[in-house]
C-alpha cells in the first residue's frame, strides 16, 4: 500500500508519545530488572516491540536531553537536528498534523517556545527546558511563557493533563497525537515516600562496572552531573540515589498506568500507537560516573517500545538511533516520510561535544576522548569492562579509523578526532 499524505477519521490510528527524563535502558522489570516494578511498561513490553539496542547519538552540551528531543522531533541525526536551521524542516507534529490529527503536548519541553507552538494545536502545563524539582514544580500553562509554582509533584501533574485530554475527547473518531514529556527520574530525585520505602529496604545492585570514581578522564568530569554526590563516592550514597531513582520510575510507570486507562475507558486503547521512549541513559555509578556525558552504553543506550495496532509482539535487537521514531511512526500509519528525515547509514556513529566520539561495527566498539582510546566487544563484554586496546584481543586500528571517518562524514560531523 502507498503512503500518503493524509489519514481518513475513522480509520486513523491515534499517536501517544510518552517520553521519561534520563531513564537508563536497564530499568524495566519486563526487560530483566527483577529489583525495579514497572508494571504498566511491562504491559507495554507484553503488547509491542521491544527495541533493546536503541540509541541516542549524543549531544553538544551537558543536557545531553536538548539534542535527543531536537532528533526524535526532526528525525533527523545529531548534527543535523542541531544545526542552526535543523528545526525548520517539517517536525513529526506537524506532519501528523498535515494528516489530519489533532496534536497535544504537556510536560519537559527543550526546544523553543516558537517550536513548540509550531508543533501542537493544545497543551497542558508545560516545564521550558532546563532541570527542575518533582516537588512544586514551576511551570507554565500552555501558549504562556509565564512560569509559576505548581502545587503537587511533577508526574501527577503532567499526566492529569494528559487524562484530561483524552477524557475531554472521548470517543471522538478524529485521530490526536498527545506528547507527555515527563521530567523523572531526572535529578533531583526527591521521590515519593511511598515509592522510596520500597527501595530503601532492599539490597539493590549498583550498575556495573561500579566505581567510587573514574577510571579515566573523559574530559567532562566537572559537568553538573557528576557534582549531584561528588567523586570519591560510596556504595552506601550510590545505593541511595539508585532507590530514589528507581522509585521515581515506579512513580512515572503508576501514571502512565492512569494514562493507559483513559485511553481504554474512552475507548481508544485498541486505535492508539503508543511509544515510550527515554531521551538519553545515565552512568548512576557505573564506570565511576554519574552523568550522561561520554560514550558508555550506559549513557547512550536508552528504552524503546512501541505498542498498539498493527505491532507484532516482538523483541527486536538489531541497533537503532532514537531519531528513528519518526519514520517509523510514518510507516505504521501508513504516512509519507519527508525528505529531511534521515535514514540511518553505515556504521553506527555517536559524540559528545567536540572531544568524545565513538564508532561501532556489529559488537565491536572502539571510543575517543581526548587521547585515549578503548575498544570493547559487547557481546561478551555488554557493560564494557575489558578495554580490549593493547590486548591480544585488539582488533584492527585502521578499520576502526576508516568506519569512523566514513560515518561522520555520512552524518555531518564537522569535528575530526583521531587517535
Amino acid at each position: 500500500m502507498a503512503a500518503k499524505d493524509s489519514i481518513g477519521r475513522d480509520s486513523a490510528h491515534n499517536v501517544l508519545i510518552l517520553y521519561s527524563d534520563d531513564q537508563r535502558a536497564d530499568t524495566i522489570g519486563a526487560w530483566g530488572n527483577r529489583e525495579i516494578s514497572t508494571p504498566n511498561l511491562d504491559k507495554l513490553v507484553q503488547r509491542g516491540i521491544s527495541f533493546r539496542n536503541c540509541y541516542n547519538q549524543g549531544g553538544h552540551v551537558g543536557a545531553v536531553c536538548i539534542a535527543s528531543r531536537a532528533m526524535l522531533l526532526s528525525g533527523k541525526s545529531l548534527w543535523r537536528a542541531t544545526a542552526p536551521q535543523g528545526m525548520d524542516s517539517t517536525l513529526l507534529p506537524e506532519r501528523l498534523r498535515e494528516a489530519g490529527y489533532d496534536t497535544y503536548f504537556t510536560g519537559k519541553w527543550h526546544n523553543g517556545q516558537t517550536t513548540l507552538e509550531r508543533c501542537f494545536q493544545q497543551g497542558g502545563l508545560t516545564h521550558m527546558g532546563g532541570m527542575g524539582p518533582q516537588i512544586s514544580p514551576r511551570l507554565s500553562d500552555f501558549g504562556n511563557s509565564r512560569v509559576s509554582t505548581r502545587a503537587g509533584r511533577a508526574t501527577p501533574l503532567f499526566t492529569d493533563g494528559t487524562v484530561d485530554f483524552l477524557n475531554r475527547r472521548g470517543k471522538t473518531s478524529k485521530p490526536f497525537l498527545a506528547y507527555c514529556a515527563f521530567t523523572a527520574p531526572h535529578d533531583p530525585r526527591e521521590a515519593d515516600p511511598q515509592d522510596l520505602k520500597r527501595y530503601e529496604s532492599r539490597e539493590l545492585t549498583l550498575p556495573r562496572p561500579w566505581f567510587p570514581f573514574p577510571q579515566k578522564d573523559n574530559g567532562e568530569l566537572l559537568v553538573r552531573d557528576e557534582m549531584i554526590v561528588p567523586a570519591p563516592r560510596t556504595r552506601l550514597q550510590c545505593k541511595n540515589e539508585l532507590a530514589a531513582y528507581y522509585a521515581l520510575i515506579t512513580e512515572l510507570d503508576r501514571n502512565i498506568g492512569r494514562i493507559l486507562k483513559a485511553l481504554e475507558d474512552n475507548d481508544q486503547l485498541s486505535r492508539t500507537i503508543i511509544v515510550f521512549a527515554g531521551d538519553n541513559g545515565l552512568a548512576m555509578g557505573a564506570h565511576g560516573l554519574m552523568g550522561k556525558q561520554s560514550m558508555y552504553e550506559h549513557s547512550l543506550r536508552v528504552p524503546l517500545i512501541m505498542s498498539g495496532p498493527g505491532i507484532r509482539v516482538q523483541r527486536e535487537n538489531k541497533p537503532m538511533y532514537l531519531f528513528e521514531v519518526y519514520s517509523r511512526i510514518c510507516r505504521h500509519l501508513n504516512l509519507s516520510i519527508p525528505s529531511t528525515v534521515e535514514a540511518p547509514g553505515g556504521p553506527l556513529y555517536f559524540g559528545y561535544r567536540d572531544f568524545q566520539r565513538a564508532v561501532r561495527i556489529g559488537s565491536h566498539k572502539m571510543a575517543w576522548s581526548g587521547n585515549s582510546r578503548e575498544q570493547y566487544d559487547l557481546a561478551t563484554d555488554p557493560y564494557e569492562e575489558h578495554n580490549l586496546v593493547g590486548t591480544i584481543r585488539e582488533w584492527s586500528h585502521s578499520e576502526m579509523i576508516s568506519a569512523r571517518k566514513s560515518a561522520s562524514k555520512y552524518y555531518g560531523d564537522p569535528v575530526a578526532i583521531e587517535a
